[in-house]
């Protein structure tokens, strides 16, 4: 059995927003002025860094993913994730869409993707994963939910 679905890999972020644009470069500016008048070098370098990824326009473009689910794991736009790497699962909300996030064996990082329920139902995916993970309630990491929050 195979289940599979497309999703952009994050809402739409409101890059032409004008609001957003004035918080992030007041913010920004602020940093920057502060590392040039205390001589810190690696503010002033991390301020640059802070200054691309807010306003270069390529880290606002959401990328169509394509999530394919089978006995032997999980394939996101052709990288394979084997189902012996991870211990267990959770569906979570973010408010506006819901995530699966993969617990993995070692220490490391997760596995987060969107679930599209528009292609796919969460029962559906949920009863589909349980046969190869455990399924967990509120053990997704707080730093995994809050970036998801940020990073619809």
């Amino acid at each position: 059995m195979e289940i599979k679905w497309k999703t952009y890999s994050h809402i739409y972020h409101p890059s032409g927003d004008l609001t957003w644009h004035l918080f992030w470069g007041i913010i920004v500016g602020a940093t920057l002025i502060l590392a040039i008048l205390k001589l810190n070098f690696w503010l002033l370098v991390i301020s640059f860094f802070a200054l691309i990824f807010f306003f270069h326009p390529k880290f606002y473009e959401p990328k169509l993913m394509e999530i394919k689910m089978n006995e032997e794991g999980v394939f996101i736009d052709k990288k394979f994730y084997p189902w012996k790497n991870f211990h267990g699962f959770e569906i979570f909300d973010n408010g506006l869409r819901k995530f699966i996030f993969l617990f993995p064996n070692k220490f490391s990082f997760g596995l987060h993707f969107p679930l599209e329920e528009f292609f796919v139902s969460e029962e559906e995916v949920k009863n589909f994963i349980k046969q190869f993970l455990e399924e967990y309630q509120g053990k997704v990491p707080i730093l995994d939910k809050l970036y998801r929050s940020f990073y619809l």
